[in-house]
């Protein structure tokens, strides 16, 4: 069927090239993102956290030595669960680059696009703001990705959108060709029987 069109050498070898580079790329940016969740985005969510606790000082003299610690270790741990699930959830997307059938993979770069968003990415703070909330303490969120770093910016919105958009036409583009090899290799049978004269005497 032609959704299970394989990545095979059948592609003309320049859009194979080009089909190659462009996911390779794309896997590259999508790493750069991975790592910088898994070191950064614990530490911006807690000093949300942080600074969510110390502007109520009057609920926080209400709380024991050892309740506070409790407190800021069940933030530290919901924050730190948020971005290892968030980068596992990445790590995921970006295997399916490695997707035998072309076709299918095609039709999954929506979702994933969309997941790789700053959008998703600031949802991680919502386990820390249900701890915050039940607390007594104010909810937080992250402003945007320079709250992870400029260079992080870049990488998400510049970078990665830039080679996404270049490996979705190029893998659009080899899945037409291949649908074309296929309809192609399916109709020649059928025209050589017409063409092939008769033996019947």
């Amino acid at each position: 069927m032609i959704q299970r069109i394989r990545m095979t050498t059948t592609l003309d070898p320049g859009l194979l090239r080009d089909l190659t580079e462009a996911k390779a790329a794309l896997a590259r940016h999508g790493i750069v993102i991975i790592r910088t969740i898994e070191t950064e985005l614990e530490p911006a969510i807690m000093a949300e956290a942080k600074d969510s606790v110390a502007s109520s000082p009057r609920k926080l003299v209400k709380l024991k030595e050892d309740e506070l610690d409790r407190f800021m270790e069940d933030l530290r741990k919901a924050s730190m669960k948020s971005a290892k699930e968030l980068a596992s959830l990445y790590t995921r997307l970006l295997a399916k680059l490695g997707m035998e059938y072309l076709g299918e993979l095609v039709k999954e770069l929506e979702g994933i696009d969309q997941l790789f968003k700053w959008s998703r990415i600031e949802k991680a703070v919502e386990p820390v703001n249900e701890i915050l909330v039940e607390n007594g303490f104010r909810k937080v969120q992250l402003g945007n990705p320079e709250d992870l770093s400029d260079a992080f910016k870049v990488e998400l919105e510049e970078k990665w959108n830039s080679a996404f958009v270049r490996f979705r036409l190029i893998a659009e583009q080899a899945v037409e060709e291949m649908k074309r090899q296929d309809a192609s290799e399916r109709s020649a049978p059928e025209s050589e029987k017409r063409k092939r004269p008769s033996r019947k005497r």
